[in-house]
């Protein structure tokens, strides 16, 4: 598989890292959600493994490095960061892949700049579901402390996946290196302080109705998928079937597709499947575009 390269770029003063490799008309561009203080691990590019090198293979692919991203206070600060990294790289209408909290920025980023966005897959986005009024999920209560080390790395990754096999030396080390980064630090006590978080928590809350109040409107405006894993324990397939169904019912062409024996990385425990279905969905997009 081709090696992406990393290099840099100035978004509105911000020094974003970036990971390229491909080439191609169709581009794919790979988000990660991480927010610390939130995240509970070290997220960054690193978390993608080899899937976007298998896209490299097919087309053009830009991975977007969250650990070297500014601190977030709100949805909005996301969404603000990804259309200006988006705007710097002069990118073709893309496909974005993003995960997370970064998925429910990504499908109102394609609201507000179509132009940039040609297509948009959440993947294991609880952040964009509905959640009703259930009880607090617990999955990851008591975390092992400090956050940052080596065993709170790996107890995070392995609480969230369905098995502990993708979890490897060199996940850990790459999540506890950016956990324990300054800025990473710096971010997480910033997001620990109780204004702070409820900020965060009520900007999220408005961004996910305004998500359902476009969905029972106009629309998202770009082909759209769900992905999910079968055992995801911060949300369960029938939040991501409820997701798919707000967004299909103005968008004909939504898709929902099912990682099976996976958590909430299923780009990681089931990398064939993920791209196969990630990979076919933008090559449909491609051709009906």
């Amino acid at each position: 598989m081709p090696a992406l390269q990393v290099s840099t770029i100035d978004a509105k003063g911000v020094t974003a890292r970036i990971l390229r490799g491909g080439d191609g008309s169709k581009v794919t561009v790979f988000v990660d959600g991480a927010v610390p203080g939130v995240t509970p691990y070290g997220a960054g590019a690193h978390l993608w493994g080899d899937v976007p090198c298998r896209f490299a293979e097919e087309g053009r692919v830009v991975v977007l490095d969250g650990a070297s991203a500014p601190a977030y206070s709100t949805l909005d600060d996301m969404k603000a960061y990804l259309v200006a990294v988006l705007r710097a790289l002069a990118l073709p209408r893309c496909h974005l892949v993003a995960h997370d909290a970064a998925g429910l920025a990504a499908l109102l980023l394609s609201c507000d700049a179509p132009e940039l966005i040609g297509a948009v897959t959440a993947v294991s986005s609880v952040a964009a579901t509905p959640t009703g009024d259930g009880v607090e999920n617990m999955t990851l209560a008591f975390a092992p402390l400090p956050r940052e080390s080596r065993q709170a790395q790996r107890w995070a990754l392995e609480r969230l996946s369905y098995s502990h096999l993708h979890v490897d030396d060199a996940l850990v080390d790459a999540c506890s290196v950016t956990a324990d980064s300054t800025a990473w630090r710096e971010a997480s006590a910033r997001m620990a302080q109780p204004d702070a978080s409820r900020r965060w928590v009520g900007a999220l809350a408005r961004a996910k109705a305004s998500l359902f109040e476009i969905c029972r409107g106009k629309g998202v405006p770009v082909p759209v998928q769900v992905v999910w894993g079968t055992h995801d324990p911060l949300g369960t397939m029938d939040q991501g079937l409820w997701l798919f169904r707000l967004l299909a019912q103005r968008q004909p062409q939504a898709h929902f597709h099912v990682i099976n024996r996976a958590g909430a990385l299923p780009f990681r425990e089931g990398v064939d499947a993920f791209h196969q279905a990630v990979a076919a969905f933008g090559d449909a997009v491609v051709r009906s575009a």
